[in-house]
Formats: structure tokens, sequence, C-alpha cells
């Protein structure tokens, strides 16, 4: 047996009898196999639910959520309070629950597992020995080999460890008892594991009675969007990415994450980010918390905004554009907007880069060269030309099996290679308009006699032409 409830506990059934064994003292059994690992993902949810009353929260074993309420009580009429209303909530989703509140998570292990009555357990501040002193050593959170060899020296509660030398103690233990016993007592410090990153800052709205209508939700998160705003005016902060976690009546938490690509405090930007996502959100039978968190914050100063049109730098066109960027990134990915950037090459497909949208234009700027077709094929394509002289522009070519007869050309337009990369043929591109009006950019590989392609030096080379790029 893995976990027994009250009734069978009560038959006389315990944690580690085998099945035949349980069944014998109680014929009436239902049994269910163990399922670890849907226990703690369960567990994970309630302490993600657990939320709504502190944004420190995490799972402790395979029973047990620990919270740090510090600064959090007040929000509810105190720890008493906080602590009757939690363990409400679980009671009426069917959740049996056991709680205490004490100054050391070490303490609260112990009086919410072995603390006298139901509970809620409240210790008052600086008052861990007093409470402690009564409950078995167990309590402590010891191996149950420790916690029996020190029943059998007569050591039965936490009472007794202190008249005990600590290095009796640990000669004959180890430091366990005496670590542990430090940190049920608050002597020394224990640090708490959170399931999730503790915000920089946050805001919370409940309701007496859950809301569940989208425009309720909407006109809640736009509340605390200004709240949240305000705050980061006040440390003159920007936020970076946001977390609005929708606590729901049956125990379920639903989040929304957006990001920005700056750092940002305008609540009608941010507000567009959430509603956007908050339209595709389930309310279920109500929403009884919202709160909204702060996950990345970096410094916003204030900047002078530039008069008039035209004449911004870089960084202007970008903080321009940040607004649109933001919309995208949220509805397509934070992976999928992308610019084009100038790149240290004169071949039309090394060009240009794609970088992440967000980021500032860099101080270079794009060259002089001659027009450029709007769309650059992704692989140049072979076509069949017909030229009079071997320098002049085709006068006929055929593409894709269809023939074009050139009205208009321009060019050549040379483009050496790189002479630090492969070696590559002299490219001379000609824009070309066909008697229909489409325009092409084509190019011819190589030049004759040159020998770069095929053939000896001084044989002719046979260049090879090509379609690059299209008009619009």
């Amino acid at each position: 047996m893995a976990a027994v409830d009250p009734a069978a506990e009560t038959a006389g059934v315990r944690p580690g009898l085998t099945l035949a064994d349980a069944r014998a003292l109680c014929p009436t059994l239902e049994a269910r196999p163990a399922d670890p690992v849907g226990d703690a993902r369960a567990l994970g949810r309630l302490a993600d639910w657990c939320g709504r009353y502190s944004p420190w929260t995490g799972t402790d074993g395979a029973d047990g959520v620990v919270l740090d309420i510090t600064g959090c009580a007040h929000l509810f009429g105190g720890e008493a309070a906080l602590a009757e209303d939690l363990v409400g909530r679980l009671a009426r989703r069917g959740v049996a629950a056991r709680a205490a509140v004490a100054d050391g998570p070490g303490a609260a292990w112990a009086m919410a597992r072995y603390g006298a009555g139901p509970g809620p357990h409240v210790v008052a501040p600086g008052g861990n020995r007093a409470a402690l002193a009564g409950l078995p050593v167990a309590a402590l959170r010891l191996p149950p080999d420790i916690a029996a060899g020190l029943v059998r020296l007569g050591l039965r509660h936490i009472g007794d460890l202190r008249g005990v030398p600590r290095a009796a103690l640990a000669a004959r233990f180890g430091e366990t008892v005496t670590r542990r016993l430090d940190r049920a007592l608050n002597d020394a410090f224990e640090p708490l594991s959170p399931r999730r990153h503790r915000p920089r800052l946050a805001v919370r709205l409940a309701w007496p009675d859950p809301i569940g209508h989208a425009d309720d939700i909407a006109r809640a998160g736009r509340r605390l969007v200004d709240r949240l705003c305000a705050m980061l005016a006040e440390g003159r902060e920007g936020v970076r990415r946001l977390d609005l976690a929708l606590y729901r009546v049956d125990g379920e938490v639903a989040r929304v994450h957006v990001g920005t690509s700056r750092a940002s405090r305008d609540p009608d930007h941010l507000m567009r980010l959430l509603a956007e996502r908050l339209a595709g959100v389930e309310a279920g039978f109500g929403i009884e918390t919202m709160v909204l968190s702060a996950l990345a914050v970096e410094p916003l100063a204030a900047v002078q905004v530039r008069l008039g049109l035209g004449g911004g730098t870089a960084a202007d066109t970008a903080a321009a554009l940040a607004p649109l960027v933001d919309r995208l990134r949220n509805r397509l990915g934070p992976g999928s907007v992308f610019r084009l950037a100038p790149h240290a090459s004169h071949l039309p497909e090394r060009a240009v880069s794609l970088v992440p949208a967000a980021t500032t234009p860099a101080a270079r700027e794009w060259g002089e060269t001659p027009p450029r077709p709007l769309r650059l094929l992704p692989c140049p394509e072979p076509i069949e030309v017909v030229a009079p002289l071997p320098d002049d522009p085709p006068v006929l070519f055929r593409w894709r099996r269809v023939g074009h007869r050139v009205r208009r050309a321009d060019g050549p337009e040379r483009i050496a290679p790189e002479w630090w990369r492969e070696r590559a043929p002299t490219r001379d591109y000609y824009r070309l308009e066909d008697e229909d009006g489409r325009r092409f950019w084509v190019y011819r590989s190589g030049l004759y006699r040159d020998g770069s392609e095929e053939g000896e030096e001084g044989e002719d080379a046979r260049p090879r032409w090509y379609m690059h790029g299209l008009f619009a």
C-alpha cells in the first residue's frame, strides 16, 4: 500500500502493507493502482493554484505545498485568515488538507503534520521552540532509522533534544539531527525553491463572486495593466515579459504570456498584446482572482520625442516599429519575425542577412546600387538566350518553357566574385522588359574567352545565362 485514506486508516490499514494483508484487515477495501507521475503533476497544479496567495510557491516532497507568504498575509486579513481561506477552498473542492504558518518551513512542516487538532496552526513570531517542544522527533523530517534511534535513547520529543550536547548528537547520528533542529527552530536559514521565477513586480485583483464574461475579464486586465504601468513609471522601468494568471473556480489556472521587443510601460500597447491572448481563455465556471506579473523588467528613462517627419535615426525607426513587431511576435511566435540587414558582399544573394526584427539596426547603411528586383529567386535558374553580340543584352530568351521577346534592356552591371571565397566566374547583370511589360533580372555567368568555366585559357568558355529576379 502506497497511501490510504482516513476510512482505511481507521480500519487499521497502513502504508507499506501488502494488498492481501490490507484486505484481511478490511475486506471491503477498494484498491487503485498508484500513479506517482500523475500525483506529482496534480501536486504541481495545486502549487500553481496556490499562487493566488503568494507568488513564491513550490512543492514539498510527494504530498506537500510550501508558500512564502511574507508580505502577502495582510491581503487576506492576516496569517490565520489566509490559512483558513486556503484550507476552506480546498475542502470545497474535495481536497483534505492541513495547514500551518510559522517563521520557517521546518516549523510549518512539523505543525501541519504533527500539530494537535485539524488546524490550521499559526505559530506566533519567535514561538517555534514552545510550539514544537511537545511534537515527536519525527516532526524534524528525520530519516526513519535516525528517528527510531532517538526514541530508543528516550529522546521522544523535540523538547528532549534541548539538553543534549550537540557534539554527542553529531557523534551518534551525524549532522542531520542538529541541522534539522536548527532549521525547525529558525536558528538556521532554509532556502525555498519556487516552481516559477519570482516576478519583479506583480499586481493582484480578486472578487467576492467569480466573473466569466469576456468584457469583464478584459476590464479587469486593463485595471491590472494600469496599476502595473504606474508602478513601472515610479521606478523609471519598463517591462519585457508579462504573465497574467487567471485562477478559476474549478481550481485550474489559465496563464497568458506576452513579450515586447523593447522595454515598455505604455498601457495601451500592453493591453493590446494581452487582449489578443485573452480572447482564447476559457473561464470555466468563473474566475475569482487575476494576478499580473512582470517577469522581466529593464530601466526605461524618458526620451526626447522628435518633432516633424523624417530625419529619424535607426533607433527612432526601431522604436516606431516596436509595437508592430510585438504584435507579430505574439501572434506568430518569438522566433518568427525578422528584418533584412545589409551584409558586406556584392553578390545579391549574400548582400542581405536575416536578423531579429527587435534588434536596433546597425550603423552600416545600405550601399548605393542600381535598381534591384523586389523578388529574388532562391536559386538562379538557367535560361536559353539569343544575343546578337557576345556583350550585348539578349533579344530573346526562354525561361520555364516560355519564350520572351525583349523590348527594352539595360546593362551590363558587372559584379566580380569574392576573392576570399570559392572561385567563381564574373557576372554581368541585365534588366530586361519583354513585349508584355514584364521585367526580369538576368545575368551572364563568365566572360567570353576567359577559360573560367571550361576548356583551356584562350578557348571560348561559352558563358551561361541565368534568371535571378523579377521586378514588380
